[in-house]
């Protein structure tokens, strides 16, 4: 199993992932279970474990006839998620950033650290998703942070594929990461909320164009 995945559904999930923003599955294809599970070495449980996860993500879709196919991604769809975010997201980040402990900063320190170090894609997207529940574990289990959770996990693959087509993303999100932890350990809500907002616009502008640069080689397939 590849070191950046902590367990057999990760390392399926990661893979599958990895596989279908890559173009190794173009959209509408059929994929088949038993067929993974044995290519990958693994049961057929975490795959169908990451079939689920896969269709929460808007990768994949139940098709009748064929079963799980892979879905298409778009920047219509990316625009709609993003619009919604930076809504939501800089104002759960005011609350979360009021009542933050300094244990929940250190440990999105921690977990930032780790980030800046891994050379890994799909290792900084687990840890990403670290850092942000630590930065906004204060507003945890409010209807406000369930919607922006929901809303993160259907951005999820399109943040994938930016990882997978721009090189330099990490080095970008990371330091945009930094300040907005300075603005956190600040306690400055409007630093927060500023930065939040555009965090998710440059995400969504990097995503956008990553889209369009795959959007070819779909229409291709």
């Amino acid at each position: 199993m590849s070191q950046p995945f902590r367990t057999i559904q990760q390392y399926v999930l990661g893979t599958l992932r990895a596989e279908i923003l890559n173009g190794v599955y173009p959209p509408n294809t059929r994929l088949r279970q038993e067929e993974i599970a044995k290519r990958l070495s693994v049961s057929t449980t975490p795959v169908r474990e990451a079939f689920r996860d896969l269709r929460a993500e808007g990768l994949v879709s139940i098709d009748p006839n064929k079963g799980v196919v892979t879905r298409a991604l778009t920047a219509a769809d990316v625009s709609e998620i993003y619009e919604l975010r930076m809504v939501l997201e800089p104002m759960l980040s005011q609350r979360a950033c009021t009542h933050a402990t300094d244990g929940d900063l250190a440990s999105a320190a921690k977990v930032h650290d780790e980030m800046c170090a891994t050379l890994s894609s799909e290792r900084w997207a687990i840890l990403n998703e670290e850092f942000h529940k630590h930065l906004m574990a204060s507003a945890a289990g409010t209807r406000l942070s369930e919607l922006v959770e929901g809303l993160s996990l259907v951005a999820r693959p399109y943040v994938s594929l930016s990882m997978h087509v721009k090189s330099d993303i990490l080095d970008s999100n990371n330091r945009e990461h930094a300040d907005l932890l300075d603005a956190y350990r600040a306690r400055d809500m409007r630093a927060v909320h500023e930065q939040t907002y555009a965090h998710l616009e440059n995400t969504r502008d990097a995503i956008i164009a990553c889209v369009e640069q795959a959007l070819p080689s779909q229409a291709a397939a």
